[in-house]
């Protein structure tokens, strides 16, 4: 694997996580003159890369760059403080998560309340025009 493909597979794999010029030079076997020409292609070619201003390996202040993802429902990138949730290996925000998993809960909740209701004026209609109503065989 080339010294570019590993920076960048390595970024991929630890979204959120900076790593500065010399750590990824270190890691990648490569000079630092070459790992600063890869990572400013990185951010230059407006993907989801992006400096940062600490370098989470050497914990040191130095321009370094992350791979910051993408929610898969609203696009937008999430923040350093919601690291959201993992599903299926896709990313979402914690609260647009919540939100698809509860869009569910209350579709199905009015229909169930619709389909009770039904079943319910049914009954009515059934005592007022007095028939009984049908009964199950018993096991």
């Amino acid at each position: 694997m080339t010294p570019a493909a590993l920076a960048r597979q390595l970024l991929l794999d630890a979204p959120g996580d900076a790593l500065c010029d010399p750590c990824l030079a270190l890691v990648c076997g490569t000079t630092l003159s070459d790992m600063r020409e890869i990572t400013t292609g990185l951010l230059d070619r407006g993907l989801d890369f992006h400096p940062t201003s600490i370098c989470t390996s050497c914990r040191r202040r130095v321009v370094a760059i992350v791979y910051r993802t993408k929610c898969v429902h609203c696009s937008q990138p999430l923040a350093d403080d919601d690291p959201g949730s993992l599903v299926d290996g896709e990313r979402f925000h914690f609260r647009c998560w919540r939100l698809l998993v509860t869009d569910d809960t209350i579709r199905l909740s009015r229909t169930m309340n619709r389909r009770s209701r039904e079943l319910i004026e049914q009954s009515r209609r059934r005592i007022r025009s007095g028939r009984r109503p049908l009964r199950r065989p018993s096991d």
